[in-house]
């Protein structure tokens, strides 16, 4: 009785149509993290990736600008699975014809939010983002009356948000004087999970624009990644000082909060352009919403965080994955770093981000 069963089986067409769908995109890893190169950063920034089961990708603009506290998050994603994002159901994936070009339009979920004196958020919803490739690269978003873009070619961008035909924010984007003006990241890239990977190009920029009307210039950090693998908990935490001097923080928690295991974990102190590791660093987290402190500890470093506003996202598949964006101020810092300390009134005031994310998903 199973022979006929199976022989029926192997002679539908569409089952056929969906084996040859499946071969295609696990083969998609192969062209994605073990052919493709990324020669430049735009290469990578500005692209549709042909992605893979599992496969996802996002862009993550961020503008920062002490001693002010107006900051800007434009966020922009999609994933190969149906997945919706807060209220938002995103379930057209680009077609494989524009993914393999690297350019042309899809469906992404859309954040875009800032702090300006108070919170606005103009795109929580599915958007229309479409990439153009050429002498100047572009990506935009679209929904209604609301846009976002960011259009220019390495080194220098220009980037936009409006509403209802204002232009609520405006930045030309260039190279610092000094430090590090972008890196391209492989994680996982190894034969122990020959079937995860992910590839991330971070641009760190100076800016000058407007927000509301109102000149600004600070930090800005643009990021793409792409990548085949579940997303898990992490926190991560980027300061800029007056001074331009910067901490970044990052760990993983695999096992959430309440288990005290922290994987990847890597924090770094920039100061006039020069990187310098910090170690046996511990976050400490107090209260909620906006309401909620933040403590970044060592032997060496003490960095007391409070935040101001916060943009809640809430990711479901088959599972429930959770990404908070808090807004912060720096209340207190010192660091002893190479017989040097430094505070304050070394540094000027800071200003930042702190993410803290939960849950899991595939």
């Amino acid at each position: 009785m199973a022979a006929p069963k199976i022989a029926k089986l192997l002679a539908d067409r569409s089952w056929k149509a969906k084996f040859q769908g499946l071969r295609s995109k696990l083969g998609a890893f192969s062209r994605l993290f073990k052919s493709k190169s990324y020669a430049s950063p735009d290469d990578l920034f500005f692209s549709i990736e042909d992605l893979p089961t599992f496969g996802k990708e996002y862009w993550f603009l961020y503008f920062c600008a002490p001693p002010h506290d107006t900051q800007v998050i434009l966020t922009l994603g999609r994933s190969v699975e149906p997945f919706r994002v807060n209220e938002n159901e995103v379930t057209e994936p680009a077609g494989a014809e524009v993914e393999k070009k690297g350019e042309g339009a899809m469906a992404c979920a859309a954040v875009c939010w800032l702090y300006s004196g108070k919170k606005k958020v103009l795109f929580d919803s599915v958007a229309q983002v479409e990439i153009k490739r050429g002498g100047l690269h572009s990506i935009s978003a679209w929904n209604g009356s609301e846009r976002m873009a960011a259009t220019g070619k390495y080194p220098n961008f220009k980037v936009m948000l409006a509403s209802k035909g204002k232009t609520l924010f405006k930045a030309d984007i260039f190279p610092p004087k000094k430090g590090l003006p972008y890196e391209i990241i492989h994680l996982l890239k190894n034969k122990f999970v020959p079937r995860f990977g992910a590839a991330m190009i971070n641009y760190y920029f100076d800016f000058k624009g407007q927000a509301d009307g109102k000149p600004l210039s600070g930090k800005a950090y643009l990021q793409k990644v792409v990548a085949v693998l579940p997303l898990a908990p992490w926190n991560w935490v980027r300061i800029y000082f007056e001074s331009g001097a910067v901490l970044d923080f990052f760990t993983g928690k695999p096992l959430g909060d309440k288990s005290g295991l922290r994987v990847a974990s890597k924090a770094y102190f920039e100061a006039n352009g020069v990187q310098t590791e910090l170690s046996g660093i511990k976050l400490q987290t107090f209260g909620d919403g906006q309401r909620r402190r933040w403590l970044l500890t060592s032997g060496d470093l003490s960095l007391s965080l409070q935040t101001y506003s916060m943009q809640p996202f809430v990711m479901r598949q088959k599972m429930e994955f959770r990404y908070d964006e808090y807004l912060v101020r720096v209340t207190d810092f010192e660091l002893r770093l190479k017989g040097k300390r430094y505070n304050l009134k070394a540094v000027g005031a800071g200003r930042g981000i702190a993410e803290d994310a939960s849950g899991y998903l595939f």
